[in-house]
């Protein structure tokens, strides 16, 4: 087994599934690549299979479609593994995924915040019968829209993109036929970002911490939050 800071490349292809509504390469999507990665390299013997309590996604540019395949630079320090996701051309990250096992800070959101349930599926689940870690994304995914979307209207759908994710692992989360209750809730409003925090079974099944930054469709670039929006997204606050 190789020096365990010593780089591990691996080389993917996109697919047109793995785009959002804007045309960019879905959050969750970013999650997959680097689980893959992970997978190969833990197969190969090149990785050791330790399970991490929670993986953090920064997302640093969007990455569109493209015949030029995705690649994966995964580093473990021993404690830490970071992983590099980009075009294989690309000299610099367009997103970092980092599994580690620190817990995401106390946090008390009461009763506040929107409910959604999520029902899980038999191809959420890894080979040890609980969720994979993809799907926790997902999950956090799914429920994080319907939250903005009930306390934005429509108007919000478009209208962010995520920055960063961080999800942690809670209790087991297998399959079967009972909805779970995710809450997501706003629990930091900025300039031009907000936190958006959703509990998975309040809090026992697992949490997920994202950050959504206002985007303009036109210029496809960040925006700063106005004043109306702002308000809403305050009065949300837990």
């Amino acid at each position: 087994m190789p020096e365990p800071t010593t780089p591990l490349v691996h080389d993917l292809p996109m697919r047109w599934a793995d785009l959002d509504q804007l045309g960019h390469v879905n959050n969750v999507t970013y999650v997959d690549y680097a689980a893959e990665a992970r997978a190969v390299h833990v197969a190969d013997g090149d990785l050791r299979d330790r399970p991490a309590r929670t993986v953090s996604v920064e997302y640093l540019r969007p990455l569109l479609l493209s015949s030029t395949p995705v690649r994966v630079t995964s580093v473990d320090d021993g404690e830490r593994l970071v992983q590099e996701i980009a075009p294989a051309t690309a000299t610099t990250p367009f997103a970092r995924a980092t599994w580690h096992d620190e817990p995401l800070p106390d946090l008390d959101l009461g009763a506040s915040g929107e409910t959604y349930d999520l029902r899980v599926r038999r191809s959420d689940l890894g080979p040890d019968g609980d969720v994979t870690v993809e799907a926790l994304f997902e999950f956090a995914q799914e429920a994080r829209i319907v939250s903005v979307v009930r306390v934005a209207g429509t108007a919000g759908s478009g209208r962010y993109v995520v920055a960063r994710v961080d999800v942690q692992r809670g209790g087991p989360f297998t399959w079967g036929t009972a909805t779970v209750p995710a809450r997501s809730t706003v629990t930091r409003v900025g300039r031009s970002s907000f936190t958006v925090t959703t509990l998975f079974d309040d809090g026992r099944r697992g949490r997920a911490d994202a950050v959504l930054v206002g985007f303009d469709l036109e210029t496809q670039t960040s925006r700063v939050l106005g004043a109306e929006e702002r308000a809403v997204l305050e009065a949300q606050l837990s």
